[in-house]
């Protein structure tokens, strides 16, 4: 998901690419939800936009704007028991602090929080 916003490769280029080079499992699984969140993406986008008070998504560094849609799409797209909103966001907060940039992971955490927390306590 992330190395689609760097170029215009299309998904199944980037995992064909990736599969050679690193030695990749093609693994369906991870190639749907990849197809999935992506396609979910304008949808993503639409709730960072409403959540994030200082930031429009175009001014949204790519990794941490892939780690949202992924967590986006699984808080929205899949049902609770497949993988609760909480845990999504948790995930998402642990990969903001391994890959993204210092402090990101506060940002990610008031967007995913303040979504949930109009979505999804009601």
């Amino acid at each position: 998901m992330y190395q689609s916003s760097l170029n215009d490769d299309t998904l199944d280029e980037i995992i064909e690419a990736n599969i050679a080079e690193f030695e990749m499992l093609d693994d369906a699984d991870v190639v749907a939800l990849a197809r999935a969140v992506l396609e979910n993406s304008g949808n993503a986008d639409e709730v960072i936009n409403r959540y994030s008070p200082t930031r429009r998504v175009e001014r949204i560094a790519k990794i941490p704007l892939a780690i949202m849609r992924l967590a986006l799409y699984e808080m929205d797209c899949l049902s609770e028991e497949e993988l609760p909103a909480k845990v999504a966001i948790n995930e998402a907060i642990e990969l903001s602090k391994k890959y993204s940039g210092e402090g990101d992971y506060k940002f990610i955490s008031g967007v995913l929080g303040s979504h949930y927390r109009s979505e999804h306590e009601q």
